[in-house]
């Protein structure tokens, strides 16, 4: 299979678990074309792989956690979409808050377990397969996963109590 081959395959995604990760469109796409050029550099070698799309997602994962860890990087939030906002159908404003609140909620957990809940919840991944892409074993993986369930309850109960 070609890189073209693969990102045709597999673009959207990879484009979802980006954006699920980072939260944010703009870091996201930086993230994704970060990785995607690190993939195509070693694309000979990745290919010859028995799961290329779980190494690929770890190119993603590494990238995005490198990013958390700069320090100095300046972060600008994007502004809302004018055309989506205008639309008067409630379900579209009630689809934009859930969304919001789900960005929202997944920011407050550490990289780690974020990465751990997008692949777990939004990609139906294993404990397994999570572990594999996190480079870590099942149990991190359950802890992980036990404590962002955890610190998203309390976070959620609080914003309730507060509204």
């Amino acid at each position: 299979m070609t890189f073209e081959e693969f990102l045709g395959a597999e673009m959207t995604g990879l484009t979802r678990f980006s954006g699920a990760l980072c939260g944010n469109q703009h870091l996201a796409e930086d993230v994704l074309v970060d990785a995607l050029l690190v993939a195509s550099t070693r694309w000979s070698r990745i290919s010859r792989m028995e799961h290329p799309l779980a190494y690929v997602r770890r190119i993603v994962l590494s990238t995005f956690l490198s990013e958390t860890r700069k320090a100095g990087r300046r972060r600008t939030e994007a502004t809302s979409d004018p055309a989506l906002l205008e639309r008067a159908d409630a379900d579209a404003y009630e689809a934009v808050d859930r969304r919001d609140e789900v960005r929202r909620l997944l920011a407050t957990l550490a990289p780690q377990q974020r990465a751990a809940v997008v692949l777990r919840y939004l990609f139906d991944q294993t404990d397994d397969e999570v572990a594999d892409v996190l480079s870590c074993s099942p149990a991190t993986v359950r802890s992980h996963l036990s404590h962002a369930r955890s610190a998203l309850r309390l976070t959620a109960a609080v914003d309730r109590r507060g509204s």
